[in-house]
This record gives structure tokens, sequence and C-alpha cells, in this order.
């Protein structure tokens, strides 16, 4: 009974650590006074309409969320063809291989932004959208290669070669029979793509320009001149739309069927 208590009360204090942050940003957000400060003396929704106001705030958003899906929908069939090539090699390379592609995982991300920012300077790429949505799927890649390998680890050889017993070509047993059981790592990996693409930072700070700009930059740009509570009123509405997003899914599909088949 002692050990059971113990072990809930770590479980919550885990869950106050996690989400004392978030609580404690959604507060500040309906600050009235023009500096941040916790608690609040007094309430107010002012800083959310100002944050609204913000053009940076507004273009950001919008870059940010469709980088973040054009860069996830393009990494994600990229991440599955390379996750089932380097599973069924066996070639002497295929470790070699696949550190090269899970290399962004160890390489820290400014490097990754400087060493793009002088390739494509380089080949004379200057669009800033076509610059960052190259760096963002080379980024959040590995992740998709990474969650599709440990789907197909688990899967059983027999069922494909069962399938090719049967009659189907191998193109329909990868899409009717490998393609369903490895779903929860295609899933898991575009879900990590959207988040880590949406929220990145140290690699889009250097392949921006003065018209294109990401929410995270914009934030980080807004903050080195104010310190006004808009930051965290934006902060509170992206946190409102993920739980928002979340209980869709949850109620449309279920994230638990959804993530894990």
């Amino acid at each position: 009974m002692i050990r059971r208590l113990a072990w809930r009360c770590a479980i919550l204090s885990i869950y106050i650590f996690l989400l004392a942050p978030l609580v404690c940003v959604v507060i500040v957000s309906f600050n009235a006074e023009a500096v941040q400060t916790f608690p609040p003396k007094s309430w107010s929704f002012r800083w959310y309409a100002h944050a609204l106001t913000v053009d940076s705030f507004r273009s950001g958003t919008w870059l940010s969320l469709l980088l973040a899906v054009s860069a996830a929908l393009v990494a994600t069939p990229i991440g599955v063809a390379a996750a089932f090539g380097l599973h069924r090699s066996n070639w002497r390379g295929k470790a070699a291989l696949e550190s090269l592609f899970l290399a962004p995982l160890i390489v820290p991300g400014i490097v990754i932004g400087i060493s793009l920012l002088i390739a494509l300077a380089a080949m004379d790429v200057r669009d800033a959208p076509v610059r960052l949505l190259m760096a963002h799927v080379i980024a959040i890649l590995p992740y998709s290669i990474r969650t599709v390998l440990a789907s197909l680890s688990r899967l059983d050889p027999l069922l494909e070669e069962a399938a090719e017993t049967l009659g189907a070509s191998g193109f329909s047993a990868f899409w009717y029979v490998i393609l369903p059981l490895i779903r929860p790592g295609i899933v898991a990996g575009l879900v990590f793509g959207l988040i880590l693409s949406f929220d990145d930072v140290s690699v889009s700070l250097f392949l921006v320009d003065a018209r294109t700009t990401t929410l995270p930059i914009a934030i980080m740009s807004y903050l080195e001149y104010s310190f006004d509570p808009s930051v965290a009123a934006i902060s509170s509405m992206l946190i409102a739309a993920t739980l928002g997003i979340a209980v869709l899914l949850e109620r449309g599909f279920g994230l638990k069927r959804l993530l894990a088949g």
C-alpha cells in the first residue's frame, strides 16, 4: 500500500513538473500590466488582442504551419522508403548508411543551419521558403526513419511470404500487408516531424530573411525589444490549439488506436 502510494505521488510529481510551466504561461497571459509578472496583480484579455495584431506573429504562424506540414509530408515517404531499404539490405555499408541518415540527430542544429546556408548559397538558392523546406526535411527525416525502422524490426517476415505465396505481388504485399502493420511508426514519425518543424529555431535562424520569418524566430525577435505578455498570449493560444487537435483526434480516431494500430 505504501509502495503504491509512493509510486502515485512520484507520477503526480512528474506531471506537476511538466505541466507547471505551461500553467504559468497561461496565467501570465492574462496579466493586465505591460510587464510580465507572476502572479498577475490585475487580469485582462488585452494581450491576446494585441498578439493577434502583430504582423510578425500572424505571418510567422502561417509560414510555420505550412512549412511543418510540407516538410512532414515530404520527409515521411522518403523516411519510409529509406527505412524499408535499410531493413531489407544486408550489404556491408548498411551501418554506415544508417548512421549517415541519422546524423542530424547528433549534429547540433546550429551546425546544420550554417552548413546549409553555405551550401545553398554556393548553389545560388536564395528563395527563403525553399531553403527552409529543404532544411526542415533534412532535420526531421531521421525521426521518420527511426520510428519506421522500429516498426519494421517487430514485423514478422513470414507475413509477407504468406501473402506472396497466396498470389500477391511484391507491391501488393507491401501495400496491403506491410504498410498497415508499420502504420504506428509512420504516424509517430509524421507527428514528431510536425512538432519539431513547427518549433525549430536553430536551423531556421540562418535561413530566414526579412520577409520570411517563422513563428519561433518572430517570438525570439520580439522578446529582444519587448517583454510584455504578448508572447505568453500567443503561446497560450498555441497550447489551446494543440489540446484542441488532440481532443479532435481522440474523438474522431482515438489517439491510442491511431498511434498503436
